[in-house]
C-alpha cells in the first residue's frame, strides 16, 4: 500500500501542498493562493478518499461514527494513523451534533494544520516581514474561498460518497504546478 497522503509540508507525499507554499512565499495576491488552495484541497481530499478505500473505510464510516471516540481510534489504527482521519477524529470531538458541524470543522483542520505551518515557514522572510502579516493574508485566503468550503461541506452532507472535483469555473486559465515553484530551491526557499 502506498504511502498516506500527507499535510506535513516539505514531506515526500504533500507536495500537492508545495504551489501553495512558493505562492504565499513570494507575495502572491489572495485570489491566486485561494485557487492554489482550493485545488490542493480538492486533490488532497480526493486521494484520503481512496486511500481510506484500500483500508476498508469511507466518509459514510466516519460519519456514522462520528459520537463514539473508540470508534473513530479504531478507524485511526485501521488507517494507520492516517493525517486526515486523525483530523476527523478530533472535528468529530470539537464540533456540533450535525453531520455538517462535523464535516466544515474537518475540512477547517486541514486548512487550519497546512496554513499554520506555511505561516511559520514564511514569517520573517521579505513578503512577510512578521508572523501576524502571513497570518492576515492566510485569513483572507480563507474568506476568499469560504464558499468553496461551504460547498464541500453541503456536497459530503448530501452524499458522503461523493468524489470531490472542483466546481467548473469560465476563463480560469489552467496552471503549471512545476512552473510555479521552479523559483523555488530545493529548500522551500524562494530564489530571487
Amino acid at each position: 500500500m502506498a504511502e498516506n497522503e500527507s499535510l506535513d509540508l516539505g514531506g515526500a507525499y504533500a507536495n500537492r501542498w508545495d504551489a501553495v507554499f512558493a505562492s504565499v512565499n513570494k507575495g502572491a495576491s489572495t485570489e491566486d493562493v485561494a485557487k492554489k488552495v482550493e485545488r490542493a484541497l480538492y486533490s488532497g481530499i480526493r486521494k484520503t478518499l481512496k486511500q481510506l478505500q484500500e483500508y476498508g473505510v469511507s466518509l459514510a464510516d466516519l460519519l456514522a461514527q462520528r459520537h463514539s471516540g473508540q470508534a473513530l481510534r479504531q478507524f485511526v489504527r485501521r488507517t494507520q494513523g492516517h493525517q486526515y482521519v486523525q483530523l476527523f477524529q478530533a472535528a468529530a470531538a470539537a464540533s456540533g451534533p450535525t453531520e455538517g458541524e462535523c464535516l466544515r470543522s474537518w475540512v477547517d483542520s486541514i486548512l487550519d494544520k497546512v496554513m499554520d505551518q506555511i505561516c511559520h515557514r514564511v514569517a520573517g522572510t521579505e513578503h512577510w516581514p512578521s508572523f501576524f502579516d502571513v497570518q492576515e493574508f492566510t485569513r483572507e485566503v480563507r474568506q476568499t474561498m469560504e464558499p468553496e468550503i461551504e460547498r464541500i461541506v453541503m456536497k459530503f452532507e448530501n452524499n458522503p460518497n461523493w468524489q470531490p472535483k472542483r466546481a467548473a469555473t469560465k476563463g480560469e486559465a489552467p496552471t503549471n504546478a512545476t512552473a510555479d515553484l521552479m523559483g523555488m530551491s530545493l529548500l522551500g526557499v524562494h530564489r530571487q
